[in-house]
């Protein structure tokens, strides 16, 4: 996290509210009451002190000035009182801001920021003088009858006691420059003989050059002073003949010397929000799925010979389904197990044992001996709930692995099942909704991460299904899978593979697991996202500048990764949580999945399918100080983990092939009718290495999980 965003949250932290606030290139700080809107500049050279500050100066605005009219009032000294006034509500506020006010003042002190650094000081005016005074400048000069002034504006509470002394001191100082002005204008009959000794001293000469305007009243002004006593009667800091008592130069200055700090080259900032989802507008629920699966597949039949070699192979791939499901129950009962010893585990280390206040009549011989003769009792809280959401790439990349990547997902369900564990399972993919690709409407709103129209969740599986409706869903699932991945059937193409919205179906989330936790209880939420690459890049909703040329106004998406000259901060409005986000279209699930790590508390946990030259690319842009032992774990165990760099609490890549392969079986290849000892060691060692591998992969899954 930069400065910039670190002092965008210390802003947010001293405000106390859902502040919003927002970096952006404009020269100077500024709140908008109305919709509590932070703004302040993309700051290059401010130091953090002056950092502190300025956003320190900001946030008090933004929670003790009103949006009210000031009308009638000098805005120069309505600027410099209602300063005082909202920087001591910030310093009784937060103590600690004392410090950073003080020495940031100093600082800007030191560069010239207020413009008076060469200048006497008790020479300017009365409002510049008390801009410095609480600006932490404590020797600052005042004559006694100034002093009430500097009393008041150390009094004002209200932003209306603020208005109402600007509108008093304003025609004070009005009165004391009118005063000075007729100070210093000589009368008709002083100008003339001033012009008669002129004339004297240049002896006619009109090739010397006069006397000026200016300097004239400057040597009327001198002489009145010396044939009089006013220098006496009157303070030498009431200023010069070129102090305007009317006007505030170190407040003007400041906010221009303030503009030098911002970074005129700084890339312009676009702040994009999360988009609040009701994902029912975009699941495709599990009974519609079925119905239409089973619609497909199961076709009328007209007696021909084509329906029967149709009706073999749909009973093949049914055999295959069947098969597979005898021979994980092995896997299954493991994970159950593991699982089950492991939530035990947790709910021990939670116990605790206190004293009833009951003797104990098996220790009252001791009670010469210890105090310890109370029985005890054990207080075991309850675990937590379990849930489990599982996104599953249905992109056509997936096509090669999909089979085997469902079967992981059957071994998901199965151990769900046995726990009891409620469980949603869905397929996101982009494709279904081709129709809407030609929409013009978006219904978006404008700064909203874009969803793509075409883009659907299929929920395939749900712990919401009965055991008969489950098993038919699976098999129908199972079936379709292996039609795309064999020639044998003709798959249903509404349920065909597409893109990978990842990003979408992460959007999703947040309200899938709201309305579980609704009608099932559930405490901790496991998010599991199960894909072979990187989600399809972020684009965002913008609209179209009322000045342009052409669509004026109109909503538009973009993409992030088409945008160079821009940084990118995604927030969540329900938070406020804000964070730059990476543009490059190979780190989008990162970002993504790091992003609502941060603003929810669920469990994520990511399973990469890929080969070893794709792990390899991965760990040397997140973790390549690990590269080692990440090489070493996939050529032992055939697979890796990655923790907190890939966004995932944990993520797991595992090899693109065989991952649907439970523990092989003791198959000996051998070469004549007697198995020589090489042959029943090489089968061994295929058999246990297998075994092993699945029950490691297996215990770091659990250990995440539970």
């Amino acid at each position: 996290m930069n400065t910039q965003e670190v002092k965008g949250t210390l802003a947010k932290l001293l405000a106390t509210e859902n502040l919003t606030v927002e970096h952006r290139t404009v020269s100077t700080a500024c709140f908008d009451v109305e919709k509590r809107l932070l703004i302040l500049p993309i700051w290059k050279t401010a130091s953090n002190t002056v950092y502190d500050l300025l956003v320190g100066h900001e946030v008090g605005h933004a929670l003790y000035t009103p949006n009210e009219d000031y009308t009638g009032a000098s805005k120069a000294f309505v600027n410099v009182i209602e300063d005082a006034r909202i920087e001591r509500r910030m310093k009784q506020t937060y103590p600690g801001l004392r410090k950073s006010f003080f020495e940031g003042y100093r600082e800007l002190w030191d560069m010239d920021f207020f413009g008076v650094k060469s200048e006497d000081i008790s020479k300017l005016s009365l409002i510049d003088r008390i801009n410095l005074y609480f600006k932490g400048n404590a020797s600052i000069p005042f004559a006694d009858d100034e002093q009430i002034w500097v009393k008041r504006t150390l009094g004002t509470k209200t932003f209306k006691d603020v208005v109402t002394l600007a509108k008093e001191m304003y025609a004070y100082c009005e009165s004391k420059q009118e005063n000075k002005e007729q100070m210093i204008m000589p009368s008709s009959k002083d100008g003339q003989a001033q012009a008669d000794r002129q004339e004297e001293v240049s002896g006619g000469d009109e090739s010397e050059e006069y006397m000026t305007h200016e300097e004239m009243l400057e040597e009327a002004y001198r002489r009145e002073n010396e044939d009089s006593d006013s220098d006496l009667d009157t303070p030498s800091y009431l200023g010069g003949g070129d102090i305007d008592e009317t006007k505030s130069i170190t407040d003007a200055a400041l906010q221009e010397a303030l503009e030098t700090l911002v970074d005129d080259n700084a890339k312009d900032w676009v702040y994009i929000n999360i988009p609040t989802i009701d994902s029912t507008k975009y699941i495709v629920p599990f009974n519609v799925i079925q119905n239409d699966l089973n619609d497909h597949f199961n076709k009328e039949d007209d007696g021909s010979d084509a329906h029967q070699f149709y009706i073999k192979n749909l009973q093949y791939a049914t055999d295959h389904f069947i098969k597979f499901k005898k021979t994980t129950q092995k896997t299954v009962s493991y994970l159950c197990k593991q699982f089950e010893m492991k939530k035990s585990a947790d709910e021990y280390r939670r116990c605790g044992i206190s004293n009833t206040g009951v003797l104990d009549t098996n220790k009252l011989f001791k009670y010469k001996l210890t105090e310890d003769i109370f029985k005890k009792t054990t207080s075991v809280p309850e675990g937590k709930n379990h849930g489990l959401i599982m996104h599953l790439d249905w992109s056509g990349s997936m096509q090669n692995q999909l089979l085997d990547t469902l079967k992981q997902t059957y071994n998901l369900i199965w151990f769900c099942q046995k726990t009891g564990i409620p469980f949603r399972v869905y397929a996101f993919q982009s494709g279904y909704g081709y129709s809407n690709l030609d929409k013009k409407i978006i219904d978006q709103g404008d700064g909203d991460l874009a969803i793509a129209h075409d883009f659907r969740l299929f929920e395939l599986f749900s712990s919401r299904q009965n055991k008969n409706s489950l098993e038919k869903s699976m098999r129908l699932v199972y079936t379709q899978v292996f039609s795309m991945t064999n020639y044998r059937i003709e798959s249903c193409a509404t349920y065909g593979l597409g893109g990978t919205p990842l990003a979408e179906a992460i959007y999703c989330t947040r309200d899938i697991v709201a309305r579980m936790k609704s009608v099932e209880n559930v405490t901790k939420v496991n998010v599991i996202c199960l894909t072979d690459g990187e989600a399809n890049p972020l684009s965002y909703v913008y609209r179209v500048p009322d000045d342009m040329p052409f669509h004026a106004g109109e909503i538009k998406y973009s993409y992030l990764c088409h945008s160079r000259n821009r940084l990118f901060h995604l927030r969540d409005p329900k938070t406020g949580y804000t964070r730059r986000i990476s543009n490059h279209p190979t780190e989008t699930t990162r970002e993504i999945v790091s992003f609502y790590r941060e603003i929810t508390n669920y469990n994520w946990i990511g399973i990469r399918i890929c080969n070893k030259n794709d792990l390899t690319r991965i760990v040397r842009e997140i973790a390549y100080e690990q590269f080692e032992v990440i090489n070493k774990q996939w050529n032992k165990e055939r697979f890796a983990s990655i923790k907190e760099r890939a966004g995932f609490t944990e993520a797991f890549y595992m090899p693109d092939k065989n991952t649907g392969l439970g523990t092989l079986d003791f198959e000996v290849k051998q070469k004549s009718g007697v198995a020589t000892k090489a042959e029943l060691s090489r089968a061994f060692k295929k058999h246990m290495g297998s075994k092993m591998t699945n029950k490691t992969i297996l215990n770091a899954f659990i250990e995440q999980i539970a």
